[in-house]
């Protein structure tokens, strides 16, 4: 009977500190659900977003990979890498992105060597630095009419990619972009590009004509260097500037126009470029910085306009030219040049 009353005397109490223990469960798993490891069903690890979920890590098997669009309740919104680790492991096939994604992280498939092919909606707008870096099996891809944004490095090394089709939003095309990428044959770039960033095509061995649209104003650093099967460039009439090493020992280069808004070109911008047997320079240019033209061991048809008034050491050493009087005009400005 004693206990019956104790019981009952303190049932309130027991009742209210049930209550506070169901609360806290309660409480953990709201919490659980958006941060820290997902629940034991799923194969991802994950981070909250705004309007969902950011996938961080693949913890399956599968090597066909269909990414899902919801964890539980939350959609995926963007998947995620870091360097040295990728979201996938670099054995996976095949990939499937669904159009809940508007994010493709930095190095999320970095690495991935065995990758074929890539399945990406057109609900992605960014695709991030280092994003497909090394992805050595991959043939093509599709980048998506909303992506605006293309991040350094994002196709670099991509030895096996053979055609690519860059975006009408895209306005920069970052250093290193598809440098490395030797089976590249044809690259179309759209009119709304302002800038080619630093070695972004350096090193595409099998690129053999490139076409610059006259939106692209700049020209980084070895932009095109090294691409070896390059044979003719058209470059934007609104050039003001290409980079240091821009076309250098693209040696199948037969011929070079440079657009009348260039004032110099740049230290050895057309450096041992052994096919190239002429190269027309506008009236506005005032300098040939060193070894612009050096070791150009064809060329053989260089105007030098009355506007240049500075030419650099070795910007043209090894090159046949023709004309004594350019000869001599080079050599009236800086002997040291041929």
């Amino acid at each position: 009977m004693k206990i019956i009353g104790l019981l009952t005397k303190y049932k309130w109490l027991l009742i209210i500190n049930l209550c506070i223990v169901a609360m806290l469960v309660l409480a953990i798993c709201i919490v659980n659900s958006f941060h820290g490891n997902p629940p034991l069903e799923y194969d991802y690890k994950y981070s909250s977003e705004l309007g969902g979920v950011s996938l961080t890590k693949y913890t399956g098997q599968d090597l066909d990979i269909m990414i899902p669009s919801k964890l539980g309740k939350h959609p995926v919104v963007g998947i995620e890498g870091k360097y040295g680790r990728g979201l996938v492991s670099d054995q996976v096939r095949t990939v499937i992105i669904p159009d809940s994604v508007a994010t493709i992280g930095d190095y999320v498939f970095f690495g991935c060597k065995s990758l074929v092919s890539i399945t990406i909606p057109n609900s992605v707008d960014t695709i991030g630095s280092n994003a497909f870096c090394s992805c050595l099996s991959l043939t093509s891809i599709a980048i998506p009419k909303n992506v605006t944004d293309i991040g350094v490095a994002a196709f670099n090394g991509c030895r096996s990619l053979t055609t690519i089709t860059i975006p009408q939003n895209v306005v920069s095309i970052g250093s290193g972009t598809f440098g490395g990428c030797i089976s590249l044959t044809s690259v179309v770039i759209p009119e709304n590009v302002i800038s080619i960033g630093d070695s972004a095509f350096a090193g595409c061995d099998s690129l053999e004509s490139v076409t610059i649209p006259d939106s692209v104003t700049s020209l980084g650093r070895s932009a095109f260097s090294r691409c070896s099967t390059l044979k003719s460039i058209t470059l934007s009439n609104n050039l003001m500037n290409i980079e240091d090493y821009a076309f250098s020992n693209c040696i199948s280069l037969e011929s070079v126009t440079i657009p009348n808004g260039m004032t110099s070109i740049n230290y050895q911008t057309f450096s041992y470029c052994s096919s190239l047997t002429s190269a027309t320079i506008p009236d506005n240019v005032t300098i040939i910085s060193h070894g612009a033209f050096f070791d150009c061991s064809s060329l053989e048809e260089v105007t030098i306009p009355g506007s240049v008034t500075s030419i650099g050491n070795g910007a043209f050493t090894r090159c046949p030219l023709r004309s004594e009087q350019t000869r001599l005009r080079i050599f009236q400005i800086n002997p040291e040049a041929l």
